[in-house]
């Protein structure tokens, strides 16, 4: 029996994701045969070929020359009276809008196309990587040539690290139908039909897909529904976005006749493995964990399955994987240290829904692992994709790593716990720890508090600036607009990322965002939370009513920020951080953190991805 799993777009193209190499080796580790194909890669590097680009444009150009006198003849007043117009109308405009960016640029559009190739491959370079003139020359080259890719599908927009579906149109379940079928907005429609060929001669028995995150629903169920159709195999979808989404996608059966046979919520570790015995007729539907299925024309989903000793868990299987493919010049392996968050309390959460408890390898186990990976991949680059690590276990961890002579540089999400001292960090340094992503949050005590973020808010700036000094970069996390905080709150966070520029050396600055399965549901009519709307019942982000800055001046205060700061720092490297971590880990290992933080470029370098 053969079992094919898929990773569809849209997400980074930095590095593989971990969830399909993970699922393959437990699979492997019960005697199934396995294929991973990772599609997302695949179509970056179609999507960003000189080919594709002119036609893409060449399709955006004919558009805008059959529309623009009309526009002009019979919308004179569009942005005006934009709400008036039927659906149709309003996506012609929108598309116009965006297209005449391009086509009245003809001779930077025709660069932009004409240098994609050679930006990818700066990318994938080991030399020209890092020169960080030529990096960020070519990030801009590829962030101008994705708009280029998108415009004969606009609205909807790919971007480097999301994909930005029809704004007109809400998440409810017509709406992602209508999308995934709409072969005119949909970009990745004919890509996916070609290589339904290339998949029906795998000659698998079981298709499974990978939906981690929203900028994959309209891709994911694309794919799914193109496969379905010309494979006549089953195809199971799961990942993150669907445990999110559980109770919405039980809502709609009609999914399972058209795009899936099945639907998978929780950690998939057990429940894929029971799933290829109920294929194998080894085992009842009824018996397979986590399954959502048709059944009697409802959908329904089986029990969550007991919970899985992580430790029991096999080492990724990176095989399938070219890792020469992906937009970096180095292999970096992405690993899981636990699973779960060991403080599991901070009320704007939702990692924890649809998860198993805390749980953490041992150190001899980890060691054993990272020198698997460096002799079997000859990889020295990890991501630590954790929640938070203790500083204990993190200090006992380093500790190890420097024993063995472990030649490793990794980054990972760190909690600010007064128990990493710059003896810890020292270590850290010694074991490889090059980059910390750590939730600084918001600079109020109330607000922390609020927020049951379970840490001495004290302590904060004394972390970061021993992180600092012992060589370490910091990228802050920071939320603005929670339940009852004013303007003045959300400008005192924002200036502890200014004056602290020399120890907060990039940052990621976010709206507040009210998650429909976030602990903060359970606080509707108090705490400031006063009530919510939906976006569309598959978006997990509800439109909040609360106590406190609006939604819309949130984001504003946000953008604002956004924008001045890239402005103010427009000579750095990655003052703003959202997905290139890896880049800046693989910076910071060939450098230090001193020469990467204190590089100040003659040109304006920074990106603006969002």
């Amino acid at each position: 029996m053969k079992i094919l799993l898929l990773y569809p777009p849209q997400w980074t193209p930095n590095s593989p994701y971990l969830a399909l190499p993970l699922l393959s080796a437990q699979l492997k580790k019960y005697g199934y045969e396995t294929k991973i194909k990772d599609i997302n890669i695949e179509f970056f590097n179609f999507v960003l070929t000189k080919e594709n680009l002119q036609s893409c444009f060449a399709k955006a150009k004919s558009f805008y020359d059959s529309f623009k006198n009309e526009v002009y003849e019979k919308y004179p007043d569009a942005e005006k009276n934009f709400h008036t117009y039927s659906f149709e109308e309003q996506m012609k405009l929108l598309r116009f809008k965006i297209t005449s960016e391009f086509v009245l640029n003809p001779a930077k559009t025709q660069e932009a196309i004409n240098e994609c190739e050679n930006a990818v491959s700066v990318l994938k370079s080991k030399d020209k990587f890092y020169d960080p003139e030529l990096l960020f020359a070519a990030k801009k080259t590829i962030q101008e040539a994705l708009k280029i890719a998108s415009l004969p599908f606009a609205p909807n927009e790919m971007i480097y690290d999301n994909y930005f579906a029809n704004p007109l149109l809400k998440l409810d379940w017509v709406n992602i139908d209508f999308q995934c079928k709409h072969k005119e907005t949909n970009m990745f429609y004919d890509f996916f039909e070609a290589k339904a060929e290339e998949i029906i001669k795998e000659e698998s028995d079981l298709i499974c897909i990978s939906v981690p995150d929203l900028s994959q629903l309209i891709p994911a169920f694309t794919l799914s529904r193109i496969l379905k159709e010309k494979t006549g195999k089953a195809v199971a979808i799961g990942g993150n976005y669907i445990t999110q989404n559980k109770q919405d996608f039980l809502n709609h059966p009609e999914i399972f006749s058209e795009y899936c046979d099945f639907l998978m919520v929780g950690d998939g570790e057990r429940s894929i493995v029971e799933l290829a015995e109920y294929t194998e007729k080894k085992r009842s539907i009824e018996n397979v964990s986590n399954l959502m299925y048709l059944k009697d024309s409802k959908a329904v989903c089986n029990p969550a399955a007991e919970v899985l000793d992580f430790r029991e868990v096999a080492y990724a299987d990176f095989d399938d994987i070219d890792f020469s493919q992906y937009f970096s010049p180095e292999t970096v392996i992405p690993m899981q240290l636990s699973k779960g968050c060991y403080w599991g309390k901070c009320t704007f959460c939702d990692y924890y829904y649809g998860q198993q408890c805390f749980d953490i390898k041992k150190i001899d186990s980890v060691i054993d692992e990272i020198r698997y990976f460096i002799d079997k991949y000859k990889v020295k680059y990890f991501l630590f994709i954790d929640e938070a690590i203790p500083p204990k276990y993190y200090n006992e961890l380093a500790n190890a790593i420097i024993e063995n002579k472990l030649e490793i540089y990794f980054y990972s999400f760190v909690r600010l716990e007064k128990g990493f001292t710059r003896e810890v960090f020292d270590n850290l340094y010694k074991a490889g720890f090059r980059i910390g992503l750590w939730g600084y949050e918001s600079s109020s005590e109330r607000i922390m508090q609020m927020m049951n973020k379970g840490i001495d808010v004290d302590e904060r700036l004394r972390i970061l600036r021993d992180a600092k000094e012992a060589g370490i970069w910091n990228n802050g996390l920071f939320i603005m607009g929670y339940p009852t905080e004013t303007r003045e709150e959300i400008e005192k966070t924002i200036s502890v990322v200014y004056e602290n520029r020399d120890i907060i050396h990039s940052c990621t600055p976010s709206n507040f965002s009210l998650k429909k399965n976030a602990i903060l549901m359970n606080f509707i009519g108090k705490n400031g939370l006063l009530g919510y709307e939906t976006n569309g019942e598959f978006y997990v982000v509800l439109k909040d009513e609360i106590e406190g800055v609006p939604q819309w001046e949130r984001r504003e205060i946000r953008r604002r920020f956004h924008s001045d700061f890239i402005e103010a720092n427009r000579h750095c490297l990655w003052p703003i951080n959202y997905s290139d971590t890896d880049h800046i880990l693989l910076y910071l290992s060939k450098y230090t953190c001193e020469y990467v933080s204190g590089y100040r470029s003659e040109n304006d370098i920074c990106l603006q991805f969002r």
